[in-house]
């Protein structure tokens, strides 16, 4: 058990993009290039809008706006053919955050990921940054949008992470980088931290929403640390 931000603290969960990955800016290239394929613009809205649904949610609504010919499986399978190599190869983690994930295991704090990314997609990622087993000799859980029926503006995806490391809401931190999240995972009683990201949430409100917020993970790690 740590204090973060004077509150003791037995378990963290990780959102993965924007929060522990710098990787939004993969998402908007995907955005850009598979509109640009199937013959259409990319406009601001539309970066907007997906940017705060999970999977599922954005492929049907990419479908339904552009009326295009395709299921929603085709188009989940086309975004994730044309990110799985930059996931499982050149996807880093932010500054510091490896470090602070040591930190807390260190300090037999439990780990845990919750994520809107495709669980083939994660995992490579994951694998890729030494957040394993084999690496940090501790389990990890993930939990993907696929395990829930509700998107990160609901508590779910928290609430079954906090299952899988035997924790109370009450008992974790939640670290996300979109506003949204941060409002499902305070509904679900967890305690949040709000991540900056140039991508995800800069030039918003994301601060002023947050009850805890962070610039990079150096803060963290530092005063822990003391």
């Amino acid at each position: 058990m740590i204090k973060l931000f004077e509150k003791e603290i037995k378990g963290a969960i990780f959102d993965l993009d924007g929060t522990l990955l710098d990787s939004m800016w993969v998402w908007e290239k995907v955005d850009e290039d598979f509109l640009i394929e199937n013959g259409l613009p990319l406009t601001p809205d539309y970066t907007a809008a997906v940017r705060e649904m999970h999977f599922e949610e954005a492929a049907l609504y990419t479908k339904t706006r552009y009326s295009l010919p395709l299921s929603t499986d085709d188009i989940k399978n086309r975004w994730i053919d044309m990110v799985k190599d930059e996931y499982a190869h050149n996807i880093k983690l932010k500054e510091g955050a490896y470090d602070f994930i040591k930190l807390l295991i260190k300090n037999d704090v439990r780990v845990a990921f919750a994520t809107t990314l495709f669980c083939e997609v994660a995992k490579l990622c994951l694998k890729n940054n030494g957040l394993t087993y084999e690496k940090l000799k501790v389990e990890l859980p993930l939990t993907t949008i696929e395990e829930v029926t509700r998107g990160k503006g609901y508590p779910d995806i928290y609430l079954r992470a906090a299952q899988k490391i035997d924790l109370q809401p009450c008992e974790c931190m939640v670290f996300e980088d979109i506003p949204l999240a941060i409002k499902g995972a305070k509904a679900g009683g967890f305690h949040t931290c709000g991540v900056y990201d140039e991508y995800s949430n800069y030039g918003s409100e994301f601060e002023q929403i947050c009850t805890n917020y962070i610039k990079n993970y150096g803060v963290l790690l530092n005063s822990i640390e003391k």
